[in-house]
């Protein structure tokens, strides 16, 4: 049998992004059934934000979510998920098991240390920690190594290989299992959150599980019902079911997932988009934010081949942050560059 696969669903928070994380509340209730009906193993069940404004997939507590929870979760798992810079430990309730007892950290470089005690405090209250570094190919190997030696002290149950631009090769993901695989602590679980961008998101996945029965290594793959998720979207939960129950001996249930994504995600496909396309192939393969692309592309108008060559002027820095380095709201900076670029190429 080799080493233990799980799969952790996002749909509901990575498909949040889609309804700007204000999802209907039968949408939610029925995909986190569905889920559990079909075996999978983790759910994410929305953001934990210190500001809260009504969305109904955005929790102050772990107790707002459980109207959405079953009372049944058979051996489902749910995950609580926050942004170590939209969230505090403080705001943090003390796990009772009656929500999410998992929570997932996600955090930028620069918040390294305010994460590991957030890390710290949450396991503190009772929570398992999912460790989630942003955008995991910008580190060197000398950071990795670095943050790798930190996480070993606070020992998160799972640290996550985190592809957030959707840039990964296969190469990428086989240099950075090897390291995390050699020198994270055994007993730790090594996670993979990918994009769809250039097309890899589940090949990705079916390698690290070749690549964690050849060293015995508990993991957990990601993935979304249909891929569903901003941009280019996610690995797909019910290709990764049907794969693990075909090679690693699980048993999901492939007749509920589609069940589900038949009533709830098809339905939606009418009036929202996710997948690969162009714009999201540049995100990918020059490493950027998606709302850079999506910026140029929409607000702009320009064809796709300048939105190539636009990114490309960019700096590394500038390309994986919002408006070309300043903020979500502002593009003002990405919308000089452009003007430039259409002037030096009337």
């Amino acid at each position: 049998m080799g080493a233990k696969v799980h799969i952790v669903d996002c749909t509901i928070r990575d498909g949040g992004y889609l309804f700007d994380k204000n999802s209907n509340p039968e949408f939610i209730k029925g995909i986190i059934q569905g889920l559990v009906d079909a075996g999978v193993d983790y759910i994410e069940t929305g953001f934990l934000q210190s500001k809260v404004n009504g969305e109904t997939l955005v929790y102050h507590n772990s107790k707002d979510v459980i109207k959405y929870l079953p009372t049944v979760a058979k051996n489902t798992t749910f995950l609580g998920f926050c942004d170590n810079s939209r969230y505090t430990a403080e705001e943090l309730d003390v796990c009772d098991g009656k929500s999410f007892k998992w929570l997932r950290i996600s955090f930028a470089k620069h918040e390294i240390e305010d994460s590991l005690k957030f890390c710290l405090a949450a396991k503190n209250k009772g929570y398992h920690v999912q460790f989630n570094p942003m955008d995991s190919i910008s580190y060197t190997m000398e950071e990795r190594a670095e943050l790798i030696g930190k996480v070993n002290e606070v020992k998160p149950s799972a640290f996550s290989i985190v592809d957030t631009f959707g840039a990964m090769y296969m190469t990428d993901l086989e240099e950075i299992f090897k390291q995390f695989d050699e020198l994270l602590s055994k007993d730790i679980m090594i996670g993979l959150h990918s994009h769809d961008n250039l097309g890899l998101s589940c090949a990705l996945a079916e390698r690290m599980v070749q690549l964690a029965q050849k060293t015995n290594r508990e993991i957990c793959i990601d993935g979304s019902l249909f891929g569903m998720g901003r941009g280019a979207g996610n690995a797909k939960t019910e290709l990764l079911a049907d794969f693990l129950n075909k090679h690693c001996d699980t048993h999901y249930n492939i007749q509920v997932l589609l069940e589900t994504i038949d009533k709830y995600i098809l339905p939606v496909r009418n009036h929202i988009h996710w997948g690969y396309d162009l714009p999201m192939f540049i995100c990918g393969t020059k490493h950027s934010h998606v709302d850079n692309v999506n910026h140029l592309n929409e607000v702009t108008n320009c064809s796709i081949t300048d939105v190539f060559n636009i990114i490309e002027t960019l700096t590394p820095q500038q390309r994986t942050r919002y408006g070309a380095g300043y903020s979500k709201t502002d593009f003002s900076q990405l919308d000089k560059i452009y003007n430039e670029y259409k002037k030096n190429n009337a």
